[in-house]
Order: structure tokens, then sequence, then C-alpha cells
């Protein structure tokens, strides 16, 4: 979308999409026509926020219906932990403090102690985001060495004594906060995590929105709009580039599964899919760094599973939860996620059958619960998958099985990212020390400008469409500046306005991104 409005003349564009579907990791998996039979397998909550606002510009842009996302659903969202439900006005309502056998400090067995002190941990780094993002970054990278364990461990960086944390109260504090073994990854990621999620404490709380109707409807409008039609099946199995050509001849060529030769003639080629995917193809002429090489390799994705059960009736309203919102657990299930319904018609919503997202898992979590799904299967039973879920939604919810059971209809769907060829991961999550030296290799071109690696991984927004598009953005002005284009940058920036991330001025780094691109390889290897 972004190099079609820049109408340039005779520009040529392929978009080959190995999926038979579009939208990637935007997927909207329909149970049938009705319009609330469907939950969205990906991206499926926008925060409004500041960082956020290209997102919405292209909701504007595309006329996208947005409504109401309820993210917190009020005191009647339950939680059960150490096989206890939570109890209002108790210090320790799961029973895991010193005081009651347990191994937690008193003062953070509750929910609301271990947010507070969560929140001073990432406090300085949000509002130093807040004011200005790039100088909040840069002070996220001198701690990036440390994973959100270690930080807590050590006390950060200076390694203050009131701030240090043991093992198993760090353990509890993951516990709460995120999926299990989380907190091994970097601790800039939850940093940002925080920040995209809750703001500062400067900031307003922020608004969340969804896309009526599911998140798919965007990327489907999308390709609507587009003048180039999408080749879908296309899956590239080889990306070269003749290295005697000159840097702005085309010189570029891929090679698509099933097809006998090459397609030739590309002056750019643009990535954009998982660097799990980009790992599998064959890059062998196209002159990338070592780091570069290193980084589709080895950077850190997450793993994501959802699972979605369909009931007789919304039964969960019965219990007080009519807003939305989520309940948590340390069971399999981890979180499920209620519906945020548009009406106030109580009566009205409980005569239909309702979809809940009965688990949302990232990390292990996702993983053992991926386990027990069957990709690929026509008609996947999955009967213990649907046993646990049912059971752990009972125990979260304090009823008894059987009745739960008898309103489940027998209607279930479940995807893990991992386990999909198409992405091979769900999002990227950086380990420790992965944003100061993986992430400016990954966003500079390779084989001498013209090609470029593109989505949520080569951004610091990661796991937001917000990532995607902003690389997308400082991809395009790359390849602008390649080609000396130089007359359609300014249409660029009218267009799509600016980008946190990439400081595109003259004393910006876009310029020189593009100049070691043109690197010999014993060059390279002094940068």
């Amino acid at each position: 979308m972004m190099l079609e409005s820049l109408n340039i003349p005779n520009l040529k564009i392929d978009i080959l999409e190995a999926n038979s579907r579009v939208g990637g990791r935007i997927f909207t998996h329909r149970f049938s026509n009705d319009d609330d039979d469907y939950y969205d397998v990906g991206a499926m909550r926008f925060p409004k926020i500041a960082i956020m606002k290209r997102a919405f510009d292209l909701f504007k842009m595309t006329k996208m219906e947005i409504i109401p996302y309820y993210l917190d659903g009020g005191p009647s969202c339950p939680s059960l932990f150490n096989d206890r439900l939570f109890v209002p006005d108790t210090k320790d309502p799961f029973h895991i403090s010193n005081s009651n056998g347990g191994v937690v400090p008193d003062n953070l067995a509750h929910p609301d102690d271990v947010g507070a002190a969560m929140n001073a941990v990432f406090e300085p780094y949000k509002t130093a985001l807040e004011e200005d993002f790039d100088r909040g970054f840069r002070l996220l990278l001198s701690v990036d060495d440390f994973s959100t364990r270690e930080y807590l461990r050590r006390g950060g960086p200076n390694g203050d004594r009131e701030s240090r944390y043991d093992f198993h109260t760090i353990q509890w504090m993951e516990t709460l906060s995120t999926g299990t073994n989380l907190f091994d990854q970097a601790f800039a990621e939850s940093v940002v995590d925080s920040f995209h999620f809750d703001g500062s404490s400067n900031a307003d709380p922020a608004t969340w929105w969804r896309i009526k109707g599911g998140t798919e409807r965007l990327t489907h409008e999308m390709q609507r709009r587009l003048r180039t039609k999408v080749q879908t099946g296309k899956r590239v199995e080889g990306i070269y580039m003749n290295p005697d050509s000159a840097a702005r001849e085309a010189s570029m060529s891929v090679m698509c599964a099933g097809e006998r030769k090459k397609r030739e003639g590309y002056h750019t080629v643009f990535n954009t899919t998982s660097l799990g995917c980009l790992g599998r193809m064959d890059m062998t002429t196209l002159d990338l760094h070592p780091v570069q090489r290193d980084a589709i390799r080895s950077l850190h994705y997450d793993d994501s599973t959802k699972v979605a059960l369909k009931f007789s009736h919304p039964w969960w309203i019965d219990h007080g939860i009519t807003h939305g919102g989520a309940g948590s657990t340390d069971r399999p299930i981890r979180v499920c996620v209620y519906p945020s319904y548009e009406s106030n018609d109580k009566d009205e919503i409980l005569k239909k059958p309702a979809v809940l997202l009965a688990s949302y898992t990232w990390s292990q979590d996702a993983t053992r619960m991926g386990s027990l799904l069957q990709p690929g299967a026509v008609h996947p039973k999955e009967a213990e998958l649907v046993d646990l879920i049912l059971r752990d939604l009972a125990s979260l919810h304090n009823l008894a099985y059987d009745d739960l059971k008898k309103l489940y209809i027998g209607v279930h769907h479940g995807f893990s990212w991992s386990q999909d060829p198409f992405t091979a991961g769900a999002f990227a999550l950086f380990g420790p020390g992965q944003f100061s030296n993986f992430y400016p290799y990954l966003t500079r071109p390779a084989s001498k400008g013209n090609f470029h690696i593109v989505g949520e991984a080569a951004s610091t927004h990661h796991a937001w469409v917000v990532g995607s598009l902003n690389s997308a953005y400082a991809a395009v002005y790359k390849f602008l500046l390649q080609h000396h284009l130089f007359q359609y940058m300014d249409r660029h920036t009218q267009l799509w306005g600016t980008v946190d991330e990439f400081d595109s001025s003259e004393t910006g780094i876009a310029h020189l991104q593009v100049a070691l691109a043109h690197l010999e390889e014993g060059e390279k290897l002094k940068i």
C-alpha cells in the first residue's frame, strides 16, 4: 500500500504469499457467518496510545469500524492460583506467603502488591519512553544485557539491595504477570510490553479498541484496495542477488516452490515473513552480514496458543462478567478472555450461543497447550484438550465440571503459532542483549541495498501491528534512498507520517544504513 500510494511511474510490484489466505498473523476464525460467531486467532486488541497512532490511522484510512475492547472486566473476573480462588479483602488470598507456610514475603503475597513492585521497577524506563521514545529506548539499551529475572535478582544495574528479590519471589511475580519462563527474556521487552499495556504513571489510562467483526477485516480491505493482485500459494524457496550487477540494476530474483525457473528482474526484494520462515530460504548469494545471518537463525520468538470453545449461551454473564476482561490462573489454560459485548441487553445476549476464548497462553504454557492440538486434521477430535480446558474453566469459575460440560456444544477451534509452517513462531520477543546486538542489523538493508527484512521483528514494537507498519515505512524510505527517488520522500512522509523509532532526518541513520549495505565482505568485518 505504501509503495502504490507514491504513484511512482513504471513501478511494477509482485506480492507473493505462501499461504492460501492473506493476512499472516492477522487471522480471524469464523464458526459461522453470524456477526459475533468468531474469535481472533492473531491480533485482537489495540490500545489507543501515542505509539499506536499509525495503526489507528490505518483503521481510519481503510474505514474500519472500531468498537471498545474491555481489557479490565472488573472484580467479577476470577483468579485461581495455588488451587485457591481469589478472595477480596485478604492480604494473602492464595496462601502463598511465609505466614501461611509459603515462600513469598508477606508484603508480596497479594496481586496488587506484585503489580506495584513491578511497576516501581519499570516506571523510570516507561516515563523516559513516554517523554521521548528515542531517548527512553537508549536508556533501555543500557540494561539490555539483563533478563527480567536477572534484573530483579540483582536489584537492577546498581544492585540496589531494596530492589532485590529471591528466586521464589521472582517466580511468583512472573506467574502473576506473564507466561511461564518469560522473565528469562530481555528486561527491555518486559518494559516495552508494560509500556504498551499500561503506559507510564504520567499518561492518561489507555482506551482499548477492536475491529468490529474481527481484525481480519483490516487485511481483507487492504488487499481489496491494492492495484496489485496478491499471488497466494507462492512459497518462496530462495532469494538471490547477481553479484556482478550494479547496485541500482535489476539484480534480484526469487524462486517459488513448484516453478521451473527463477523470477528475475527485481530491483528490490522486501521480505515480510517471520525470521523462522526466512531462515528456510536459500540466501547464499544475498551477501548478508554475518550478524544478519545469526539474527535470522537465533533471534528469540515467543510461542502463543489460543483455544476457543462454543457454549449454548454466555454462562459467564450469570457470574457478573458482562463487559469483557479476563480470568487468570496457574492452571494450564492460564488466561481466558471474555467477549467485549456491545449490547447492554443481557436477556438478548443470553439467548444466543457464545464463543469464549477459553485459553490464551504464551511461552512454555503455549508449547504445552499446543502439544494437544492436531494441526491439519480435517475434523480434529482433541478430546483431551477440550476436557482439560473445561475442567480448568470449572475450577476457575467455581462450577461443577458436569454442569459446565453440558453447556459446551461440541464446537471448538485451537491454533498454535509455533506449529504453523507459515509463521514458525508467534512474534519476536528478544532475549538479553538481542536489542543491542541484533536489532541494528535487522533494520539494515543487504545485497547492495536491495534486500530488506520487514516486519514486527525489525521494529521495537514486537507483536503489534504498529511494529510491522513502522518497519514497512522505514523499508520504503530506504528503498527511495537507494534508488535516488528523492522526489517521493516528502509524499511518503505526508501520506504516512513519521516513525518514532526511525530517524530519517539529514543527521539520522537511514543514509548510513543504506551505505553500509554497499560494503564488500572484507569491509563488513571492520564495522
